[in-house]
């Protein structure tokens, strides 16, 4: 069954922009900024999402986002409610391509902090597996970089709550529809809710976490929706020039990626 036997044009456009408002504010306390510290100031270097694995919070990303520290680079993130900005420190785990998955540790100290408002995705979070219903729509909130900028040590950092329908996989080498899946992203021909902002170049998005909204799944059932009933549905991981989308790692291998790191973690 399509969107468009589900709603009317009138209905659909009041539902995308009653979806794409409740997740972005669902989804704030998720996500963080993963920037690079260089001296007397930063630059965005990808996003990532705090989550919680066993008896520990972590931030789940990408590995090609993580590898930086392994070059000698600072990455930093910050909480949602604080101006702090929080080093990544300890050792990280990490999985290459083609699932290019990673977790960076976090204080847990500073994790207990009252002032800390962030929210850690739980397990249960997790789809079992990426199989949203046709048309359904997809969200994921991060930083692109050329929204994050460091001066005068304070963090500057604009996030965008993106909302779109999954398309096919590209034929490319690197990708394969049985780990990856593409999510439609065209910044030239997207339209904002807000009226405010234009869609930002995806340099920085990576390790976002994609959310499967279930919107159309409720309707389809007939029952109401709320973005608590939203789960993870992968990780956005690259932007094929000339592709019109992003690619990210099913559900599925994320949550093998993190069945095979627990405990892993020091």
């Amino acid at each position: 069954m399509s969107g468009d036997l589900l709603f009317s044009e009138e209905e659909w456009d009041a539902a995308r922009r009653r979806v794409v408002a409740d997740m972005t504010d669902y989804l704030r306390p998720y996500r963080t900024a993963i920037y690079e510290h260089k001296q007397d100031y930063g630059d965005g270097w990808g996003s990532g999402s705090y989550l919680r694995l066993l008896d520990r919070i972590v931030i789940l990303t990408n590995e090609h986002v993580a590898i930086a520290r392994e070059q000698g680079r600072i990455l930093g993130h910050q909480f949602d409610g604080q101006e702090d900005i929080r080093r990544i420190v300890g050792n990280h785990v990490e999985y290459p391509f083609p699932l290019d998955l990673a977790l960076l540790p976090v204080d847990m100290r500073a994790w207990a902090e009252d002032t800390n408002k962030s929210k850690a995705i739980e397990i249960d979070q997790i789809m079992l597996g990426h199989d949203p219903v046709p048309t359904e729509l997809l969200t994921f909130s991060g930083f692109a970089g050329e929204n994050v900028s460091f001066h005068f040590n304070t963090l500057f950092a604009k996030g965008t709550c993106y909302t779109a329908r999954e398309i096919d996989v590209p034929a490319d080498e690197r990708f394969s529809s049985r780990i990856h899946f593409a999510l439609d992203y065209r910044p030239e021909a997207a339209s904002s809710v807000s009226g405010k902002d234009d869609l930002p170049l995806p340099p920085g998005l990576s390790g976002s976490t994609v959310w499967n909204t279930g919107f159309v799944a409720t309707r389809m059932a007939g029952i109401p929706w709320t973005p608590a009933l939203a789960k993870v549905t992968g990780v956005i991981w690259g932007w094929p020039s000339g592709h019109a989308c992003l690619i990210a790692t099913r559900a599925e291998f994320v949550r093998s990626f993190l069945l095979g790191t627990a405990g892993k973690m020091p």
